[in-house]
């Protein structure tokens, strides 16, 4: 193509001029589009409006003024309805459309830089949302007014609402673009769910990191005073000793996550075969994890935070609506006897007289964490034989070594040992550090948790060196659905075996053999220190981790002996 025609090419931020953008403002925002979308959207935020005019003033013969901030917030979650599932539903299908169609190897063909594609699809398929969404701005920007709300309550909202907005819509663009299926969209919004309701129950645990994918800190956080809401949270963020806002910590998390998917599409847009992220990527990637996860659970470590447990928080005062003193306190009864729930009064006093219990779920929560991430990116870096024996092949050809660490072609192994070595270390750092609070130190009285180091070193090594080595040499669905069933169903029937009273020194033992259950080893050995060796679930993971360190020889041997004849049949061809 001449250079006056490759100039003329949209640039990734001249969104007006990407073709795109353009094909999809044209197909999804029609007339017949752009009045339904008002019609529902626009109307029903004045619906919002008028209804809350009404109830005020004729219902609770209260100033609007003082309570816009109640239809302001329904606006909110209307929005957030909006942009995080419905949009991120239509970005999940309108890639997997196009992928089934074939059209995104057409758009492989054309000359713009793949940024600018990323671009065009993640302002032209949720084109619509965006529309619907900003239908309620009218009526949003007349409560600020109308209901006096100050910037510093909506503006970390919506700054927020765009950061996870797009680290959702990058999200289902990844979903989309690389399964190609029909039900993208379905996997997409049940992500987003999981995001919001089940990943935000880890802050129960201390591992707050998890709830700044979503708006959930910097909406209450802004919320809090201005409604009774108690979010049990200070009004700054620790990450380590630093204290920062919440809000910036969610933008700083969220923005870090964008960049990931972002780099996923941008290489599968360069190349189809290309693994979603390259070695040097994954690795990189486990760092900051480990480093984000850690950064928000040590400070409140360090203070004793973690070990306090309330489960009686009292009802806050709004500055808008004081909570009026409750009837029982005017008959002179004590309040702390009519607003605590007894059986949370001894679970409290039982947590607090034990804290190893908090202490043992912490552990166990970290090692799965560890599992799950390094599992997770050894599926995304590892290879499959007829790729590493083509690269293999083409170094071989240029003259160069048979040996690489960070083509995709490369082998897995070294980034395994890298990313495992990492994943304990992590572990083992954050657990030193719990183990040195006030609190375990006194549970503890001298006694010696050597022998939790080892444990953490042997079931986390374990079952990530023999998966990986295993994926290397089997290849990814063999063992993925080996993996699905080994470390299911020994955890299945154990519960089951648990759940009928069975023997359960049997099922304590085989709990240990799937790495689900083994990581927790440590936490459970916390609070058996005195006869450690004497438990089934111990013993059960200690063969386990020999079962998984047998697998992990038996496949490097092979990949070895396969990799020395792939040489010679090269030399003699």
């Amino acid at each position: 193509m001449p250079e006056d025609s490759l100039s003329s090419l949209p640039q990734f931020w001249q969104i007006w001029k990407n073709p795109i953008f353009t094909r999809y403002r044209r197909s999804k925002l029609r007339i017949s589009a752009l009045i339904t979308g008002a019609l529902l959207y626009g109307g029903l935020s004045v619906f919002i409006l008028l209804v809350s005019i009404g109830i005020t003033s004729e219902h609770l013969q209260t100033k609007f003024e003082d309570a816009a901030i109640y239809p302001f917030i329904a606006l909110i979650f209307l929005q957030i309805m909006i942009m995080n599932f419905g949009g991120t539903g239509a970005v999940a299908a309108g890639m997997a459309r196009e992928s089934i169609d074939d059209v995104l190897t057409y758009q492989r063909l054309t000359p713009l830089s793949p940024l600018t594609k990323v671009i065009g699809y993640l302002t032209g398929l949720p084109i619509r949302q965006y529309y619907h969404t900003l239908t309620t701005v009218p009526v949003t920007i007349a409560l600020i007014f109308m209901g006096g709300i100050e910037m510093k309550i909506w503006l970390p909202i919506y700054t927020v609402l765009f950061t996870s907005t797009i680290m959702f819509h990058l999200l289902a663009m990844s979903v989309g673009f690389i399964m190609g299926k029909k039900f993208s969209a379905l996997i997409s919004q049940g992500l987003v769910a999981l995001l919001y309701l089940a990943f935000p129950q880890l802050s129960k645990f201390g591992f707050v990191v998890f709830e700044y994918l979503t708006m959930r800190p910097t909406l209450f956080i802004s919320l809090q005073g201005e409604i009774p809401i108690n979010y049990g949270r200070s009004e700054t963020a620790m990450f380590f000793n630093w204290e920062i806002s919440h809000t910036w910590y969610s933008i700083a998390v969220q923005t870090l996550l964008s960049l990931v998917f972002l780099s996923i599409l941008l290489r599968r847009w360069r190349q189809e075969s290309a693994h979603l992220l390259s070695k040097a990527q994954s690795v990189l990637m486990c760092a900051v994890a480990h480093t984000i996860i850690l950064g928000g659970i040590w400070a409140n470590t360090s203070n004793g935070a973690i070990f306090d447990v309330d489960f009686n928080q009292a009802r806050p005062e709004s500055k808008r609506f004081p909570t009026p003193p409750p009837p029982e306190q005017k008959q002179g009864i004590p309040p702390e006897l009519l607003t605590q729930n007894p059986k949370a009064v001894i679970v409290e006093e039982v947590i607090e007289q034990n804290p190893q219990y908090v202490a043992s779920t912490i552990i166990g929560v970290y090692g799965l964490i560890s599992l799950a991430l390094a599992v997770l990116l050894q599926y995304l870096y590892t290879p499959d034989k007829f790729t590493y024996f083509a690269g293999i092949r083409q170094r071989l050809k240029d003259g160069r070594s048979s040996f690489a660490l960070f083509p995709d072609s490369a082998s897995a192994i070294p980034t395994t040992l890298v990313i495992t070595v990492m994943s304990i270390y992590a572990w083992l750092l954050y657990s030193r550090h719990l183990l040195n609070t006030a609190e375990i130190q006194q549970y503890l009285d001298g006694r010696s948790w050597q022998s939790l180091e080892t444990l953490i070193i042997l079931t986390l090594s374990a079952p990530l060196l023999g998966h990986g080595f295993a994926m290397e040499q089997w290849g990814k669905k063999l063992i993925g659905t080996m993996a699905l069933f080994i470390w299911v169903i020994p955890l299945a029937i154990a519960l089951l075996g648990t759940a009928w009273n069975l023997n359960q020194d049997i099922f304590g033992l085989l709990y240990g053999f799937s790495p689900l259950a083994m990581v927790f080893a440590p936490a459970f050995g916390l609070t058996h220190l005195d006869y450690l060796m004497d438990r089934p679930f111990i013993v059960g993971s200690l063969i386990g981790t020999t079962l998984y360190f047998a697998l992990s020889v038996i496949a490097l041997t092979m990949i070895i002996k396969r990799h020395k004849l792939f040489l010679v049949t090269q030399k003699r061809g």
